[in-house]
């Protein structure tokens, strides 16, 4: 699997993407397509060669333009630009992401929100390079750092704001971020609605091996570089990783045929995971210890769950990670109907297992009467026939 991972050195912007995907070997006739494909006239883009010590790497400048567009106007253009329909769903995505971000902190719907230096054609035009840049290098999974902010107080058309102003830290939220000793706008609310577009805040980095580096330069004179590098490369995409959370408690004053019912509710609300274990707790009373496990998004929503419907007075929550097979899902045909399989796949995309969904069997079996044992030999013969 072909990924890329930012490395977000002094700040992120999109203009410092597109220069480090330039830099990596988009080349200049893929950004003229890309322009080209506008239904209106794109400002020119000049690419300037940048030798810093050993680095040397690529800065971009964008000529100066008067087109301002609104929210409704910027998604009218992409939806006439004659490029691959990835690319405008990409472009489209990331402009949603700005413009829902934008609305939510001043409080108004989309369609009457006033974008002020976003509403420039140059965020259309970074929006568009690197999701070109993206499809052109064949890139399947984007990670990124840490994300680089400013201190103190920026000067904008919306009048002083706090560095980093609230619509890059809106965008941001669950990314990991460090606060750096500089005055400047280290990351723009452009570049962060790239990467909360493209990239999962909460999925781990597992590795690459790195087959191309570039490099973006932006345009601060600072006293560290102001440098972003991609990193492109391969990733056996057999594992998935990411983070889960656990969390653990033991209980030994609930009646026992509600903790079944416990077990349903919480994987109903999302739990990725229930299980339950006898445990020996004080005074030689015999428990039950859960071990749930969940994502971040639904973290909290199961530990209000927990204290609502079980009698503990704590919780044990700790971090970890877990590798899953890439898998998917398909249809087996059998006499009674269809049922679902999900499939698991191992290195060189090598089918390692598969598994007969028992809510299906289970439905079939009620509505034909059948034992389920005889349903589920059905599908079997059928699964194995195909192979």
């Amino acid at each position: 699997m072909k990924v890329l991972y930012i490395d977000c050195v002094s700040g992120l912007s999109g203009d410092m993407l597109v220069s480090a995907f330039i830099d990596a070997g988009f080349p200049q006739e893929e950004v003229e397509r890309a322009l080209g494909a506008l239904p209106i006239k794109a400002p020119k883009i000049t690419q300037e060669k940048v030798v810093l010590g050993p680095i040397r790497g690529v800065r971009i400048k964008i000529e100066r333009s008067n087109s301002f567009f609104t929210c409704d106007e910027m998604l009218d253009i992409v939806s006439r630009t004659t490029i691959d329909e990835k690319i405008k769903s990409d472009v489209t995505g990331m402009l949603n992401v700005l413009f829902d971000a934008e609305a939510k902190i001043h409080g108004v719907a989309k369609e009457d929100l006033h974008l002020h230096e976003l509403a420039d054609i140059d965020t259309l035009l970074d929006f568009l390079l690197v999701a070109s840049a993206v499809a052109y290098f064949g890139i399947e999974k984007i990670f990124v750092g840490s994300i680089p902010h400013g201190s103190g107080i920026l000067r904008t058309s919306h009048g002083l704001l706090p560095n980093p102003p609230p619509l890059t830290l809106e965008i941001l939220k669950g990314f990991p971020s460090i606060f750096k000793n500089s005055t400047y706008e280290l990351t723009t609310p452009t570049g962060a609605a790239i990467v909360r577009y493209y990239a999962n805040p909460t999925e781990p980095f597992p590795g690459m091996r790195i087959s191309v580096v570039g490099y973006g330069f932006g345009n601060y004179e600072m006293e560290e570089p102001d440098i972003l590098r991609v990193f492109i490369g391969e990733q056996d995409a057999s594992y998935l990783s990411e983070k889960v959370y656990v969390i653990e408690f033991d209980i030994d004053d609930m009646d026992m045929e509600y903790t079944g019912l416990l077990s349903e509710r919480l994987r109903g609300l999302g739990a990725l995971d229930v299980l339950t274990f006898p445990v020996f707790m004080k005074k030689g009373r015999v428990g039950l210890r859960f071990s749930v496990t969940a994502t971040k998004e639904k973290l909290e929503d199961l530990i209000d769950r927990i204290f609502e419907e079980s009698t503990t007075f704590g919780l044990r929550i700790r971090e970890e990670s877990r590798r899953v097979l890439r898998r998917d899902e398909r249809i087996v045909k059998c006499k009674y109907g269809e049922v679902r399989i999900k499939v698991g796949y191992g290195k060189q995309n090598r089918v390692l297992k598969e598994h007969i969904e028992y809510d299906d069997v289970k439905r079939i079996s009620e509505e034909y009467g059948l034992p389920y044992r005889i349903v589920l030999d059905e599908v079997k013969k059928e699964l194995y026939k195909e192979k």
